[in-house]
């Protein structure tokens, strides 16, 4: 008997963590296909800037596990790969 699950697109529409690789590992544990990750809370445009810069860093450093999305097919592509997308909020 199948419950469809694997074939659910799930979306977390707010994520605010102290992101790492662990974190990463237990979103695509969950079955989370995409997940809004805040990348800016209160802060200035230079630590906005920079937290961006970071989140570059991740996508290359756990491209194994993460992708950045743009739009729906990068969600698509998150669920094919499976992967977490990771909106940028």
């Amino acid at each position: 008997m199948t419950t469809g699950y694997d074939d659910a697109i799930l979306i977390d529409g707010l994520v605010i963590s102290n992101f790492s690789r662990a974190i990463f590992e237990d979103m695509a544990k969950g079955g989370i296909t995409a997940a809004n990750c805040t990348c800016s809370v209160w802060h200035d445009f230079r630590a906005t800037m920079a937290n961006i810069a970071q989140w570059k860093r991740w996508f290359a450093e756990h491209d194994d596990l993460i992708l950045q999305v743009h739009g729906v097919d990068d969600i698509r592509r998150a669920k094919a790969e499976g992967k977490v997308g990771i909106i940028l909020g």
